[in-house]
């Protein structure tokens, strides 16, 4: 029986286009570019990243990519809900003053202005936190989606290797931009909830994501079916 499958080159594509908003924000933080100007130029990138994909796809392929694309976006949201809970918990737990929260209200003035309400900088804020989890969740999934699908131990594996990379990614930039002073906290937090998150993707998406992410996985998935 033959399945549709996505070739990997794509799948790589497709990855790559949903770490817009981070490397928007990279763009603003290292080279002081506004962030509405930086997210429309990587914006343009994705477009072009998409259309690439339409034309270089038949339409089964296609159908399978926006599959993965709606269940990659659920997954993602899960996984960034319960990356903020584990954050809050840890902050219960932690005496000293840190908000681990504290970027948002700075992304919302990045996006508003300075002179943006301090309310409504923190609700843009918190939207430009939950784009970048679902845009990083997107780009696990079209990475290590098959993978994940495989094995458990695929699945948590990669999912929490992806977790720590985007660590690294914050504690490399963060705290000299946010001036952290409590750094230990800092990244004992960002640390564990990396971890919980990078897990909860993997979890997730083996359980969610379609048949046919590359050729192995849908190989394999024939191979169940004839058995």
């Amino acid at each position: 029986m033959k399945r549709t499958r996505v070739p990997r080159p794509l799948l790589l594509l497709c990855a790559a286009a949903g770490l817009f908003t981070g490397a928007a924000l990279v763009g603003t933080i290292l080279a002081a570019i506004a962030l509405p100007l930086s997210l429309a130029f990587t914006g343009l990138l994705v477009v072009a990243a998409l259309t690439v994909v339409v034309l270089r796809t038949e339409p089964d392929q296609r159908r399978l990519i926006v599959s993965i694309t709606a269940r990659g976006v659920l997954i993602a949201l899960v996984a960034t809900a319960l990356y903020d809970v584990s954050r809050l918990l840890l902050m219960q737990l932690d005496p000293s003053p840190f908000d681990a929260f504290v970027a948002w209200p700075i992304f919302g003035h990045l996006l508003l202005g300075l002179d943006a309400p301090e309310d409504l900088a923190r609700i843009a804020g918190l939207g430009f936190h939950v784009a970048n989890g679902v845009t990083f969740g997107l780009a696990y999934c079209f990475l290590f989606g098959a993978r994940a699908r495989r094995s458990l131990r695929g699945a948590l594996g990669t999912g929490v290797v992806w977790g720590l990379f985007l660590e690294a990614f914050q504690l490399t930039i963060f705290p000299g931009w946010l001036n952290v002073t409590t750094y230990q906290e800092f990244a004992t937090i960002t640390f564990l909830g990396h971890v919980v998150y990078g897990a909860s993707l993997g979890l997730l998406a083996r359980r969610a994501l379609p048949a046919g992410m590359d050729d192995e996985d849908a190989d394999a998935d024939i191979e169940e079916e004839e058995a």
